[in-house]
C-alpha cells in the first residue's frame, strides 16, 4: 500500500512540474511575451537584459536585448564590415556567438514575420565551458529598436524545451508607449 501511495504522490508532483500555464510579461513601452509559469526573473544573466528568466533547476533560460536601431546605425557607419541595416546586425551578433561558443553547430537562418516584425531565427548547440547547451535564438526589427531573444538550456534537454524556446520567441510582440512594466497569467 505504501508503494501505491507513493507512486500516486510522484505521478502528481511530477504532473504538476509541466504546468501548462503562461505569464504575459510586459517590460515597459516596449515590448510583451509569453514564459512559461515555471520561470522566474533572474537578475545575473546578461548586464545588457531588458528581461532575464530562469529556472535553475531546470536550467532553461530566457533573456531579451533590446537596443535603438539608431545607436546600431552610427556604429556601422563608421565601418565597411557589416551593413548598416538588419542584415548587418544578424550577421555581426550572429557572429559573434559563433566566435563564443566552442565546438558550434548552427543551422542556416530563416527569415521571417513575427507579430508583424522581420525577425531572423536560428538554433545552435555547443560547448561552453566544457558544458554541452542548445539554443534558439531571434533577432527582430522593430520600430525604433532592435531585439535579441536568446533562450538556452542543456543540449541534453533540448527535445523537451525546443517547443516552449519556439512558443516564447513567437509569442513577442512590440507594444507602443503608453504601457507601464506589469505581469499577469493566461
Amino acid at each position: 500500500m505504501k508503494k501505491i501511495l507513493a507512486l500516486c504522490l510522484f505521478t502528481t508532483l511530477f504532473s504538476c512540474s509541466e504546468s501548462k500555464e503562461v505569464e504575459t510579461v510586459t517590460i515597459k513601452n516596449k515590448f510583451t511575451i509569453e514564459l512559461p509559469d515555471y520561470l522566474s526573473e533572474a537578475r545575473d544573466l546578461h548586464q545588457d537584459a531588458s528581461l532575464q528568466y530562469q529556472n535553475a533547476l531546470r536550467e532553461f533560460y530566457v533573456v531579451v536585448i533590446d537596443e535603438p536601431k539608431q545607436e546600431f546605425f552610427d556604429i556601422a557607419s563608421t565601418t565597411s564590415d557589416f551593413p548598416a541595416d538588419f542584415n548587418g546586425y544578424h550577421d555581426i551578433l550572429k557572429g559573434g556567438l559563433e566566435d563564443e561558443i566552442a565546438k558550434v553547430d548552427i543551422t542556416p537562418t530563416k527569415d521571417l514575420q513575427i507579430n508583424g516584425l522581420k525577425a531572423k531565427t536560428f538554433s545552435l548547440t555547443g560547448d561552453i565551458e566544457g558544458t554541452p547547451v542548445y539554443y534558439e535564438v531571434a533577432y527582430l526589427e522593430g520600430k525604433e529598436r532592435f531585439y535579441q531573444i536568446v533562450t538556452w538550456t542543456l543540449e541534453t534537454s533540448k527535445d523537451k524545451y525546443k517547443d516552449p524556446m519556439q512558443k516564447i520567441i513567437n509569442s513577442f510582440k512590440e507594444i507602443g508607449a503608453d504601457r507601464s512594466s506589469e505581469r499577469s497569467k493566461k
